[in-house]
């Protein structure tokens, strides 16, 4: 009988710690970051802190970057995308209405983006998203072009 209550016990607890495994923590934020449809970054939780290089070059200029940021499961309001150089300027901020229904995704069109980073020396470019559960900004990647690959990237 005893053997039979720790076998139920030691199985209850390995069925539990088997799919905890598969659940995230609770209060998590995240994004992911496509061009054409096509996942390049994706990043959640902790792994927000270490920045990853996006590159573009004059192939993608037809292309659209789409950016689709978590809050907690929910869609973020008064959401805006900002484009910045090194010396943290703006160079350009696109903003997006609210929305009811869970649409993620904010796009941008990647030629103005390669013709801002054309105007500031094909240097690398930050871009960073913003809303009103993440006022002070979160920089989601730098952008470089394809042909110039800066260390961050490797």
């Amino acid at each position: 009988m005893k053997s039979k209550k720790s076998l139920l016990i030691v199985s209850a607890l390995a069925i539990v710690a088997f799919f905890s495994a598969f659940v995230s923590p609770a209060g998590g934020e995240g994004f992911e970051i496509y061009v054409d449809n096509k996942l390049c970054i994706q990043k959640f939780n902790t792994d927000m802190k270490q920045v990853t290089n996006l590159q573009l070059n004059a192939s993608n200029a037809n292309s659209e970057l789409k950016v689709r940021f978590y809050h907690c499961g929910l869609t973020g309001k008064n959401r805006s995308l900002s484009l910045k150089n090194a010396q943290n300027q703006l160079l350009k901020q696109w903003q997006f209405n609210n929305s009811d229904v869970k649409n993620f995704a904010v796009t941008v069109p990647v030629k103005e983006i390669l013709a801002l980073q054309q105007k500031a020396g094909n240097a690398t470019l930050y871009l960073y998203y913003s809303s009103k559960e993440a006022s002070a900004g979160r920089l989601l990647t730098g952008i470089v072009r394809k042909d110039r690959v800066s260390p961050a990237a490797k």
